[in-house]
């Protein structure tokens, strides 16, 4: 499994930039390059003579509390804004989703834990004592802001011992903020690693993709709420197909380092 290492430690502008390399982009794009474009390697020759053998998306069962959540077709949804690969979703396919918050700040914890409890609501999730056992789950760590961003999340993809597409999100959030802003951008990140890999061009959803104070002069709350249209989004994304829990041929594992 890819890991981050310690958070203080890293260089978060080459964190950030890496975020958006996703495993199932990977394969997609690799079985669609020509064998010469790839060089010769043993590893290359067996994940090819294995395209055949790749996993179709399936459509799994919605966590329950989005099952229960009923859309609300008057606020629309913006689910042409996230990222999938050719129609499969990134999804969550083992519930509840351990989740890891730092915890050497206990008002900062509780801060982050309002967040994970709103979302618990619609996608089962559990905070654990230490980080070892969100290994396969979401993380949440405080680090020196950097300029212009108050966090930031960042999904890694890996194979179990079975060859099941798995993942893990590690989430950051700039120290020096206010905790109803620690609540809010754990609130937006959190949106990301549960599904929503995009923003809504509304400036009015939590996941809108700007800082919405500035948006408009400062004349909106600075505390974005969860909204119809974010909830929407979110359950439309859980009813797409997903690769995420599939097993893949070993040549694509190895391929991957694994």
């Amino acid at each position: 499994m890819h890991s981050i290492g310690d958070p203080q430690r890293r260089d978060w502008r080459q964190w950030l930039v890496r975020r958006r390399w996703w495993i199932p982009v990977l394969v997609a794009a690799l079985l669609c390059l020509p064998w010469g474009s790839l060089g010769g390697g043993e590893s290359t020759r067996t994940a090819l003579a294995q395209s055949n053998a790749l996993p179709q998306p399936v459509q799994l069962e919605l966590p329950a509390g989005l099952a229960r959540y009923r859309y609300q077709k008057d606020q629309g949804d913006y689910l042409e804004e996230i990222n999938s690969d050719n129609g499969a979703y990134v999804q969550w396919t083992s519930l509840p989703i351990a989740v890891y918050i730092q915890d050497d700040h206990a008002s900062w914890a509780k801060a982050v834990e309002a967040a994970v409890k709103e979302w618990s609501e619609y996608v089962p999730l559990k905070v654990v004592k230490n980080a070892e056992a969100a290994a396969s789950g979401i993380t949440i760590e405080r680090v020196e802001k950097i300029a212009g961003i108050s966090g930031a999340a960042r999904p890694d993809f890996f194979f179990s011992p079975q060859g099941k597409l798995q993942q893990k999100v590690s989430i950051i959030i700039g120290e020096y903020q206010g905790l109803a802003e620690v609540t809010a951008v754990a609130r937006h990140e959190l949106g990301h690693a549960l599904g929503l890999w995009g923003h809504s061009p509304n400036i009015r959803d939590l996941m809108f993709g700007g800082n919405h104070a500035e948006a408009i002069g400062g004349r909106v709350l600075r505390v974005p709420k969860i909204t119809p249209r974010d909830l929407n989004t979110l359950k439309r994304v859980y009813e797409q197909p997903t690769l995420m829990g599939q097993v893949f041929p070993e040549g694509i594992q190895k391929l991957y380092g694994q």
